[in-house]
């Protein structure tokens, strides 16, 4: 008898771990992890989604006639050894895991078996290419850049490609995708999902056991089925992701998803497959129901992006993970828990997190990854608060889009420059600025947002390191040419909101 142990970001029928079982003779092994060192202090709505996705998948695998064992327990170990106590398995079946945790974890675990044999297999259709694949195209020890990675993927996978040339005449619409969406610009509501019996279950377990964990539990709004996450995929290729393109940069107040497909959580734990993704949009395009910037916008965050990030995290753990270029140290304000704070769109792009355990990238990137670089924040407090408070973040997506794009802590290994802007910039992405406390176009005043004075004091205390990269020239040329009464007081004006 066999034993495939199946985890909580694993939750997809099509992995050879589900697909080789044999139902007459193999057991399924699902654990839910209670203690709270395991769960580290993830935001509620992230815990309701992975236990109830789980039940709702061991229920999936039950109804196709296979035996499985679900179990709550403290930990993994404890289950582990009850499962061998019940079951008395002769050989292990698991799928690879990208976490370098888990994988140094499942690599103990294996060592203290005696007389039990263990296979790994491969995590594909979770992902495009195999963990040996994927770092082999990545070669040498860095920088490396998405774009070149996200061609030869779209060759590789023959996406929107005419032979070896780019549908459209163009590898990247990118600068097509830039555009605000102030004034009356609607977009159409995301689908949601009500909590079944199953998922009400799991809510009141969560509320009991992780109460003071953070994030609001209600409402929960999140596909914890593959059913309900391929509803999810075909309302927004139907319905949203014509807009997607156009407006993927831009911000509204209280609009806290426009066009963004929210499907990164159900493709992360394995209800939906990257490539199922990529070809529905795809189609989309070729059916003429959406533009060619939308459809190839979306395509590269998932055939280029995502699993351009996942090379950098194989190739680069575990040291990646305590990467700080800039020596930041500062710990994380108390508003990142709560929103509760006089710059709006810092508040405008934490409570959505606190609500929902989500927010689109351009909020994660220039929104408060640039504040967390322009304020000195610890890297690793911040990639750790990444990775507790989203409803998609996993630790192999949150690394490097936290500590390499947002922060540039890593120095530039996937990003040629730090992501760091003034206010003007999110005044001209969104209308956060117009009912806001402080003043956008003020820069030393008391009103002043604290972005603009910060912005070229960072860029000022980080000269040595920054001034010859060859994309930031212009600006430091800028910089130096500024009134020297003008520039200490801007800058003064930027310790004295480092000491605040």
């Amino acid at each position: 008898m066999a034993t495939h142990w199946i985890f909580g970001n694993q939750l997809c029928h099509e992995l050879p771990v589900v697909r080789e079982a044999d139902k007459d003779k193999d057991v399924f092994l699902m654990i839910e992890a209670q203690s709270r060192s395991t769960w580290q202090h993830y935001h509620k709505q992230k815990l309701v989604l992975i236990f109830s996705a789980m039940r709702h998948f061991a229920s999936e695998l039950e109804e196709k006639g296979f035996r499985v064992d679900y179990r709550e327990a403290d930990s993994f170990e404890d289950a582990w050894k009850a499962h061998v106590k019940a079951f008395e398995p002769e050989k292990v079946y698991y799928t690879v895991h990208t976490d370098y945790r888990m994988t140094q974890a499942m690599k103990k675990w294996e060592k203290s078996l005696s007389d039990i044999e263990v296979e790994v297999l491969d995590a594909r259709p979770l992902f495009l290419l195999a963990a040996e694949e994927i770092k082999s195209e990545l070669k040498g020890d860095g920088p490396w850049k998405m774009d070149p990675f996200y061609r030869r993927m779209r060759k590789r996978l023959n996406v929107l490609v005419d032979g070896d040339d780019p549908v459209g005449g163009k590898w990247s619409f990118d600068q097509e995708n830039r555009k605000s969406a102030k004034g009356n610009t609607t977009f159409t509501k995301a689908r949601s999902f009500r909590p079944d019996d199953v998922t009400k279950e799991v809510m009141e377990k969560v509320e009991k056991q992780f109460g003071d964990n953070p994030g609001e539990l209600k409402p929960f709004r999140w596909p914890v089925t593959r059913k309900e996450a391929l509803q999810a995929l075909n309302q927004f290729i139907k319905e949203r992701l014509e807009t997607f393109g156009t407006y993927q940069d831009a911000m509204l107040e209280g609009d806290d998803f426009m066009s963004h497909s929210l499907l990164s959580s159900s493709i992360n734990i394995g209800l939906l497959t990257p490539m199922e993704v990529v070809r529905k949009a795809e189609q989309a395009y070729l059916n003429g129901e959406v533009p060619l910037n939308s459809a190839e916008g979306f395509i590269r965050q998932i055939i280029g992006w995502r699993e351009f990030i996942r090379g950098v995290y194989l190739k680069k753990m575990p040291q990646y993970r305590d990467v700080n270029k800039f020596n930041h140290q500062r710990d994380l304000p108390s508003f990142f828990w709560d929103a509760e704070t006089d710059m709006n769109c810092m508040h405008e792009s934490i409570r959505p997190v606190v609500e929902h355990g989500y927010n689109h990238h351009i909020q994660r990137l220039m929104v408060i990854g640039n504040y967390a670089t322009l304020y000195g924040l610890s890297p690793q407090q911040t990639s750790d608060w990444f990775n507790e408070m989203y409803i998609d973040a996993q630790d192999w997506v949150v690394l490097p889009n936290v500590l390499g794009m947002a922060l540039y802590a890593d120095g530039g290994t996937l990003s040629t420059k730090p992501y760091v802007a003034s206010g003007r910039y999110i005044n001209k992405m969104s209308n956060y600025c117009g009912s806001c406390k402080y003043n956008v176009n003020h820069q030393t005043e008391e009103d002043a947002c604290p972005f603009n004075a910060l912005y070229w004091h960072f860029l000022d205390r980080n000269a040595d390191k920054l001034s010859d990269n060859h994309r930031m020239g212009l600006i430091y040329k800028q910089w130096q040419k500024r009134d020297a009464d003008k520039k200490k007081e801007i800058l003064e004006k930027g310790a004295r909101l480092l000491k605040e």
